[in-house]
């Protein structure tokens, strides 16, 4: 492996990868096995859906690149164990750990009715039915139960939003906002 200079690894930090013509489908969580298999945490309600249309994705660990062919994938609890043509023994698996997978925005099947990406409620204004600003989508943690809309409000502080529909009323995402119906206490 190539020594790098301090200079250097801070520079290559510096680095922005432009993904405006990708969207984050999944993160390699861990290793799966001996063989190389990786568990994939999902990054969108339909991940699955997605998946199966499509043969690579692009993988990016930091500023490392990688193209990523698919061999199979299946589901395993909240997450998805999946085989990558690139990946062929443990090792190789777990220097593949927090690599971000991505796939081209024109590979997208197309969302239905109520389903989202969560990037892109990532930066939403997140409003009452009586139209008093609440503040941004700052994050999305998934949970059991459900999502949690981790949203910074005006103070600094968070208020966290189950992303369910007796809270969630509306999510328009081309305009980039959220309506909900507050319970005492929530916000």
């Amino acid at each position: 492996m190539k020594k790098r200079s301090i200079r250097e690894i801070l520079e290559r930090r510096k680095k922005k990868i432009d993904h405006s013509k990708e969207v984050l489908i999944g993160k390699i969580v861990g290793a799966h096995g001996i063989k190389g298999e990786v568990k994939v945490k999902p990054e969108s309600d339909i991940f699955e859906r997605q998946i199966s249309h499509i043969e690579k994705l692009t993988g990016y660990r930091g500023t490392a690149k990688k193209s990523l062919t698919i061999e199979s994938i299946k589901p395993y609890k909240n997450l998805f164990i999946a085989k990558f043509k690139e990946i062929e023994n443990r090792d190789q698996a777990e220097s593949a750990i927090n690599t971000e997978l991505y796939i081209k925005k024109e590979e997208i099947v197309p969302l239905e009715n109520g389903e989202f990406f969560f990037e892109d409620l990532i930066g939403c204004k997140v409003i009452t039915r009586k139209g008093k600003t609440v503040g941004k989508v700052k994050d999305i943690m998934e949970m059991p139960a459900s999502h949690i809309l981790v949203v910074e409000k005006r103070d600094g502080k968070e208020a966290l939003i189950p992303f369910i529909d007796k809270f969630v009323k509306d999510v328009n995402v081309k305009e980039k906002i959220i309506t909900i119906k507050p319970i005492e206490g929530l916000i």
